[in-house]
Parts: structure tokens; sequence; C-alpha cells
């Protein structure tokens, strides 16, 4: 685009400098969009076409854009279907750009490629374990690749040379196969290890769906088993795992078991949801391969089921548990427990156990004390504290309105009078309790899991997941990434995990230590292990042991 300034000889005075002004104000008004034009823009290719990446300019419109890359309007619309004919300074077009040629594709050679169909959750890191091929990779024979790995689309992945693999990776849908299921083969040392992982990991991934929280835990927990697979492939443990989508119907399972490698497999993991464990659970039992409940509390088939592992115990042996805590930590300390005017079922459950423990040695008598903080408040507490050395609280308390009382009553006392509360996890989920009156009471509780991450080990595993997924792990992730590496190290140890799992099922694992107890001779097996939180005074958030019910 050029513009000449002219004067005539004709025309003279105001009206000639008039002119002359007004055609240097056009010249500057298209200024911006010489200036854009001229510089190297940016280019992307996308399929068959290439565009030019143009941002918006004020007092530019569609048709003077249109106009400066010598294109119609309803190309760059239908190049930019996020807008409808409105644009703003800022926005970043893509402009059709008409002098492209694509270059001649090279004809598909079977023998150096394989095509793969990119299905909804799909990602670099499985395709990494399914083909050995990395992002980068797949990015030089599939460009528009930089666009995301859409489901629906073909893209071809190089062949690497015929090797035994260490780890693959199979997807199935819920359309059940129609071969013969494949018979049980001995397992052995050198055996690839078949497992099975049943999540609901659709409502994640789906596009159309807005993922909640808790959907969101089923990918992470999934990504957690991928990088636990990886990572075991490289100590020469050899892994097929088969990921299965439950979605959210029980019904589904029906599917899903009839699929013909369901009797060949080493271990399962999952469903999450009691509801949908009913049959693989039976089959599990029948057919002797272990079964891996990694999130559910509810144990009803832990009686039933001689395979079945309970990662997540119920609360009831979590209290009791932190009897056995209080019991051996604070022997010849009195003890006070918050109660409400109706009681709290699990404040007296923990009561009750302390006592019995307690009761064969005489040390009950005078040691357990009770006080109402909600209907007396602090008057009649203050009488019973001590300076000296930390006052022992119990609060097992569930209605977050109470909690929040009595934790900014005894927040107020902690500034005359030291203090350790003995509670439960739950306090630390809950909206309304400040953080800083967590610290202040030195809140301590029994967890099934607890992540430190000043360890060097942690800290490798949190760069290596965000170098692969791109996010931090949650604590999803680490559960499925510790799930997978002590059940996987027992098979490879031990084909028969009737009798629970070995002690060195523990090392490498990052956030718990299991400790499977058999709940009876004809049930399964329950985790009874704790990590000890406490949040410090000194505001730290740190463990303090592990301990074991009934120990």
């Amino acid at each position: 685009m050029y513009v000449i300034l002219t004067t005539t000889k004709e025309r003279s005075g105001s009206l000639n400098i008039r002119n002359f002004l007004f055609v240097l104000l056009l010249f500057f008004a298209a200024c911006p969009s010489i200036a854009q034009k001229s510089k190297n823009l940016e280019r992307v290719v996308i399929g068959d076409a290439r565009f030019i990446l143009h941002t918006v300019q004020k007092k530019e419109t569609l048709y003077s854009i249109s106009k400066l890359y010598d294109c119609s309007q309803e190309e760059v619309l239908a190049a930019n279907r996020n807008i409808t004919g409105v644009i703003k300074k800022g926005m970043v077009l893509k402009i059709p750009d008409h002098t492209y040629q694509k270059p001649q594709t090279a004809k598909f050679d079977e023998n150096k490629f394989v095509q793969h169909l990119v299905v909804s959750g799909d990602n670099y890191y499985q395709l990494k374990l399914k083909y050995g091929v990395d992002e980068e990779e797949l990015l030089k024979f599939n460009p528009d690749l930089k666009e995301g790995l859409k489901a629906g689309r073909t893209i071809i992945v190089p062949r690497k040379p015929k090797a035994e693999k260490t780890a693959e990776l199979t997807l199935s849908n819920s359309i059940p196969a129609q071969s013969t299921p494949v018979a049980v083969s001995p397992r052995g040392k050198d055996k690839t290890l078949e497992v099975g992982l049943y999540l609901p990991i659709s409502v994640a991934v789906d596009d159309s769906l807005k993922p909640s929280a808790r959907s969101i835990s089923f990918l992470t927990f999934y990504q957690g088993v991928l990088m636990a697979v990886d990572q075991l492939s490289k100590t020469g443990l050899k892994t097929k795992l088969y990921v299965y989508d439950t979605g959210k119907q029980a019904a589904t399972i029906q599917a899903l078991i009839k699929k013909p490698e369901f009797l060949s497999l080493d271990l399962l993991i999952g469903p999450v949801y009691p509801e949908e464990q009913r049959v693989i659970s039976e089959l599990s039992a029948k057919n002797r391969i272990p079964m891996v409940s990694p999130l559910s509390a509810d144990d009803k088939f832990t009686k039933t089921n001689p395979y079945y592992f309970q990662v997540n115990p119920v609360r009831k042996l979590r209290l009791e548990a932190t009897a056995d805590y209080l019991s051996k930590e604070f022997p010849k300390e009195k003890i006070l427990f918050l109660e409400t005017a109706n009681g709290s079922a699990e404040t007296k459950l923990i009561m009750d156990e302390l006592a019995r423990r307690e009761a064969p040695r005489g040390a009950s008598k005078g040691l357990i004390r009770t006080y109402n903080i909600w209907s007396n408040g602090t008057d009649g507490l203050e009488p019973q504290l001590q300076t000296e050395k930390p006052n022992i609280i119990v609060m097992a308390e569930l209605n977050e309105v109470n909690v929040s009382i009595a934790m900014n009553r005894l927040a107020r006392l902690s500034n005359k009078y030291p203090i350790i509360l003995v509670g439960i996890q739950e306090f630390a989920k809950m909206q309304s309790i400040e953080i800083e009156n967590l610290h202040k009471v030195n809140l301590r509780f029994l967890s099934t899991y607890f992540v430190d991450y000043t360890l060097p080990s942690v800290t490798t595993f949190v760069e290596n997941f965000k170098a692969e997924f791109g996010t931090e792990p949650s604590l999803f992730a680490f559960q499925g990434y510790d799930v997978t590496i002590s059940f996987l190290k027992s098979l490879q140890r031990t084909a028969d995990l009737s009798h629970g799992l070995p002690p060195e099922s523990n090392t490498g694992l990052l956030q718990t230590t299991y400790h499977f107890t058999k709940v009876s001779d004809f049930g399964g097996f329950t985790n009874d292990s704790f990590t000890v939180v406490e949040y410090a005074n000194t505001y730290e958030v740190r463990s303090l042991g592990v301990v074991r019910h009934g120990e």
C-alpha cells in the first residue's frame, strides 16, 4: 500500500495546506497496518491451509483487515468462528494465506509408520508408553498436532525397531469383544504383569462436559498410575496396562468383564464406587485375582473376598487407631475430651476405646475428663488447664459449626496455655476453619496419606509429573502412583498375595506406608497404617511418624 502526496499549481494557499494535511492524516492512520504487514508476520499451518496471525489494532475493522491481506470478509470469518463480525483491539485473527502451497504428502509406508486414531483422553505420555515415540517426534510427522491431540484425528506414528517392550498400554471401551477369553498363564519373575484399571475417566476428559473436582481426581489418579508404570519399566518390570472407562453406570461393568483379557489379568485396580465393585469382586475371589479398592472407605467386600485389598480404611478403624496413639503417646497425661450436649459418636468412640485400653493398668482413673466448651464457654475450662506443659485435648466432632466455635475458643486460650488438640483429618478440609487456628492449637490427627514435599523423591516426582502433564500432581496422583508401585512390586516378588503384601512393597512410596491386615479367615485385607500429621505452632505441617491399629 502506497500513499502519494501531491500539490497542484492551480490550487494554492490554505486550500492546498488543508488538502496536504488531510492526505497526511490518512497516511498516519494507515501506518499501523502498514507496519504490521511489512514486518515478519507469524504464520501457522493448520491442516491443509496456512494462516497469517494478525493482531487487531485500534480503529481496524473486518473490512480494512480483509483488504489489507487481499481476502474477503467471509474468508476471515470462516477462519475465526469465535467472532461474529465484531472485533476488538488486541484480538488475534487467523487470515488465510493464499500464497501457501501445501507440500506434497509422502506416500504412507506401512513398514515405517503406523496410523493411530486419537480418542478422547489420549495424551503424549500414553502414546510414548504405547509406541515409544515422544512428543517432539510426533510433531515432526504431524505438524497439525500443534493444535493439540483432538479426538477423531488420525496421526501417523513412526515404527520403532522390533524389540521387547517393557511397558504397554491398552485403552478399552465398553463394547464387549467376541473372541474367546484367554486362559490364565503362569506367573513368573520375567512375566509381563497385566493390570486392569477401572476408572470413570471419561467424565474428566470429555470436552462436552464440565469436569467436576471428583472427576478430575480420577484423571489425576490415572496419571499417577502411568507415572508408576513408567518408573517400574526402567527397573525392568514389564507391565501391560488395560484402562477401562467405567463411566457413571454400574451396568457398564457387565460389558467390561467380558473382555477377552480379563482372565489373564494379574491385578485389578478399582472400580472406585462400591456399587460397581460387586461383580468384579465376585470374579476376583473366584479367579484369585488380587483386587485393590484405592479410594472408597466402604468395607462390605473386604469381608467376603479374600483377595480384596482396601487402601482407604473405614473411619471407625481410624478412630480406634487414634485411641491407640493417645494411649502410647500420652500414657500418664490427663486427657480432656470436648463433648456437646448431644454427644459426638466419634468423640465417644475414641474416649471409650482409650478407657478400655487403660483400664487393665488402672491408669484411666482421673486421667480422662470431659467438658462442653459450647454450652459452658471457656470460663470453666481455664482452671483445668496448666501453663507449664501442653494440655492434651481431644475432639472428633463432625459438625463444622461446632468445630469452628470450639477451634476459635481454643485458639484464644492458646495465647495463655499450651495446647495439643488431637482431632480428625476432616478438620483440615472444613472451609470455615482458619488455618492459623489449626496451628495455634497444634492440631494432630491420623491420616492414611501425607506428602512431605521436602523429600528429594517427592520433589523429583513433582518435576517429572509437571514435565509430562503440565500441571502439579494432586493428592490423587500420589495415591495412584503408590498403589501401582506397591502392588506391582509385590507381584514381581510373589505370585500369591493371599497372605498380604511383603514388607518390601513399601520401598519407593511417596505419601504412605501400607500395612494390610486380614479382617477375617475368609475375608480380605484392610490398610491399618496411619501417619500422624501435625499442624505445628511454628506454621509447619509435618509428619510425626506412623502408627498401626492394634499395636
